[in-house]
């Protein structure tokens, strides 16, 4: 055995000992540290999460003041409505913020469904809120605030998910991090106990015996959850600030609040007026709701000062192992300094030059070629692979880039640059397969253009064929990706829609039919020439589905268009 191969091969051994000691105690530091930092990612972004679902249960109060405004329509409670809106977007933006701070995701796949429901509860209560009163039937309203409902444990659900993160990271605050989640629920089922009340409030009218059973239950929940808060800290878990908000959110919600709901049960039983509308209610309930904000905002600070000292600690473990590491790699490298020097820093040059020639990487040549040992053959042998690579590769790019070419002009219409026919067929039997498998419905839309012979004979193949062209462009740009277009001979033309049914496959043929026609082409000497095409819609689902049976049906169809006056969309029967 060489010199230079058994001292490398004592290095290797040596450094393999030193840096797997060395890792292993590394990693686990590092570990820790890491799930630490990532349980106070969690928790920042659970305490986002749980002041959006704050800001979507805020919003209801303005919503019901809303809908139960009298006409004309007050400015002041549309101009509220406005500002709670703007403080849940605000609330929804800095949570998506976070994510993709956190987690690099350009759209955070927990904030679509999200979104999308925000979006469609809020159209909703436009909609009705711009309704005269009469029409806000007790179905649309209880319609319109379930539709907010809903909105809530969209954005708790995410809640969890971090929550769960955080408790794994650290253990010590999990019951801290419970009763939170129980003060967001305490603060949720208050708001829908205020919402029970909007289409009484609104319609002016006595609750009805259901949502005086709805009122008892939500109530008991209300009760539950606050017992269980109390529960969890009777050990003294509690933040010091703890018993002063708790005693707060007795006196004012569970007091005020729930004092101002039996009131307006009373009234109803009683048959009385209310004495108040939906807005007058919202003003004097909801701030009754603020202190199990302060509650929750108390029980999450302790539970950031715990995680916060978790992690400081992990990060001094961290930063020890990493000091004790680097001295021990330094008293090494003084050891060894000479080997590598003369061996070992040569060879890992030249096996990152193999490497970077392995991964197609041409761009530096090898250093050190006139060094007149092993190494030096080596490395003059490196460069001389590199050059005879380059050149390989060049020919084989110019070979691809030929190959490409010539099968794309094998598959394209040389005239409008459509698929030919013989691609649509190579294209639509792959989708005819995926079909059969799914059970999918496929369509096919044929046309033609309207006289396109007396186009011809009129003014001639040149403008027949700018006709074409200009028929090509207008479809091309009315259908989606994924849709194929081609151009099936002469002036015929077909597409296949993707996943598409029979009524669907019309409308897009009659959305083509009026693109068309509204497109006429200028002519050289500025004749206006006006276009129209047929359209035949053929459509079939099932393994016996055939490609050559879609054409004839759509084909039989497009006959019967031309037969019954042409421009116009006919289907098969």
């Amino acid at each position: 055995m060489k010199i230079s191969r058994l001292l490398t091969l004592s290095t290797a051994v040596l450094a393999l000992l030193v840096f797997g000691m060395l890792g292993h105690i590394t990693r686990e530091a590092w570990l820790h540290y890491d799930d630490t930092s990532a349980g106070l990612q969690a928790l920042r972004l659970t305490q986002r999460a749980m002041i959006a679902a704050e800001k979507l249960s805020f919003e209801r109060g303005p919503v019901n003041a809303v809908l139960g405004d009298r006409q004309p329509a007050d400015p002041a409670r549309r101009d509220r409505l406005t500002r709670a809106r703007a403080a849940t977007d605000l609330a929804l933006i800095q949570l998506e913020r976070e994510l993709q701070n956190d987690f690099g995701t350009q759209h955070p796949v927990e904030m679509a469904s999200l979104y999308q429901a925000l979006a469609e509860a809020r159209n909703t209560v436009d909609t009705l809120a711009s309704a005269a009163p009469a029409e806000r039937t007790p179905e649309l309203l209880k319609n319109a605030i379930g539709r907010m409902f809903a909105l809530v444990p969209l954005a708790l659900d995410a809640v969890g998910g971090y929550t769960l993160a955080s408790e794994r990271a650290y253990p010590r605050i999990s019951r801290t991090l419970i009763k939170t989640r129980y003060a967001v629920e305490l603060r949720e089922y208050a708001g829908r106990l205020g919402s029970v009340l909007t289409v009484p409030l609104a319609k002016r009218q006595a609750l009805v015996p259901a949502e005086h059973e709805q009122l008892e239950m939500l109530r008991g929940r209300l009760a539950q959850l606050r017992q269980q808060i109390q529960a969890l800290g009777e050990d003294g878990g509690n933040p010091a600030g703890f018993n002063t908000v708790m005693a707060r959110v007795d006196e004012i919600y569970f007091g005020t609040g729930l004092g101002l709901v039996a009131g307006i049960e009373a009234a109803s039983r009683a048959g009385r007026d209310y004495g108040m509308d939906t807005g007058q209610f919202a003003q004097r309930y909801v701030p009754t709701m603020t202190p199990i904000l302060s509650l929750r905002d108390e029980l999450l600070q302790e539970a950031q000062t715990q995680a916060q000292s978790d992690h400081e600690h992990a990060r001094t473990e961290l930063l020890i192992v990493c000091s004790s590491g680097v001295a021990i790699l330094l008293a090494l490298t003084l050891l060894l300094l000479i080997v590598r020097r003369r061996v070992i820093v040569p060879l890992l040059r030249a096996t990152r030059a193999v490497i970077r020639l392995g991964n197609g990487d041409y761009s530096r040549d090898s250093s050190g070629s006139q060094r007149a040992d092993e190494i030096g053959d080596m490395l003059r042998a490196l460069s001389t692979l590199r050059t005879n690579s380059i050149e390989r590769q060049q020919l084989e790019l110019e070979r691809q880039h030929l190959i490409d070419e010539l099968r794309r002009r094998a598959d394209t219409d040389y005239l409008t640059g459509l698929l030919n026919r013989r691609a649509f067929t190579t294209a639509s039997t792959q989708r005819l397969r995926r079909a059969r498998g799914r059970n999918e419905t496929l369509a096919v839309v044929l046309f033609d253009i309207d006289h396109f012979k007396s186009v011809n004979d009129s003014h001639g193949h040149e403008t027949g064929d700018q006709v074409l062209i200009r028929v090509a462009s207008v479809v091309r740009e009315e259908l989606r990706d994924g849709e194929i277009l081609a151009r099936h001979g002469g002036e015929e033309f077909v597409v296949m829609p993707a996943h598409c049914t029979q009524e669907q496959a019309c409308a897009l043929a009659e959305r083509l039919r009026s693109a068309i026609a509204s497109e006429p082409l200028t002519l050289a000497d500025g004749h206006i020439l006006r276009v129209t095409a047929s359209f035949g819609v053929a459509s079939a689902a099932g393994p016996q589905i055939s490609l050559d049976d879609l054409l004839h049906a759509a084909d039989l169809a497009l006959y019967r268009a031309k037969r019954k006056g042409r421009n116009r969309v006919e289907s098969a029967a």
